[in-house]
């Protein structure tokens, strides 16, 4: 090409090579990586490599997770409500039973004859719930509750059953 005016012609000159040398299919061992073949066909071939852990095509998740989180999380508040409510006095400790263990139960009914002294602030609210799943069926539930302006936290352990979720351990502070 010639310049008006300058007569002189510019050429442009092959880019440098910013790509790492291509390799056999034989020698790369990185998962996924492309090859060009050099039969010059232009055709790209996936190199393949063997699994490490043996895998049957079907899904490592158990159920539909979204569901069963959604129930944790739903059993987790009614049930840490309902504790509440029988710290207060509001509610009767047998009416736990459906819901806890029965050592879990005892716990509570041992706080109620002993008399927690945070008791005098005020009714208990919930403030807030966290439910981690830890296994299969089974969660831990970490929160907080009001009592009279001051913050409480509150723990404990959720296992799915047949019949829906229990309450098998519970830790207040």
């Amino acid at each position: 090409m010639s310049e008006r005016g300058g007569g002189t012609r510019r050429s442009l000159s092959p880019a440098p090579s910013c790509e790492p040398p291509l390799t056999r299919a034989g020698t790369d061992t990185t998962p996924g990586a492309a090859l060009l073949d050099r039969s010059g066909t232009g055709r790209r071939h996936a190199v393949t490599t063997r699994r490490r852990t043996p895998h049957d095509g079907r899904s490592s998740s158990y159920g539909n997770g979204v569901e069963s989180d959604a129930a944790a999380i739903a059993f987790a508040e009614r049930s840490l409500r309902m504790v509440l409510e029988v710290l207060d006095g509001r509610r009767p400790a047998p009416q736990l039973r459906p819901l806890a263990e029965p050592t879990v139960v005892a716990a509570l009914e041992t706080l109620l004859r002993t008399g927690a002294p945070a008791r005098r602030l005020g009714p208990a609210q919930l403030a807030g719930v966290r439910v981690l799943p830890v296994a299969v069926g089974v969660c831990e539930v970490c929160g907080s509750y009001e009592r009279g302006g001051r913050r409480f936290a509150l723990a404990g352990r959720i296992v799915a059953r047949r019949g829906g979720h229990r309450l098998t351990a519970l830790r207040l502070r």
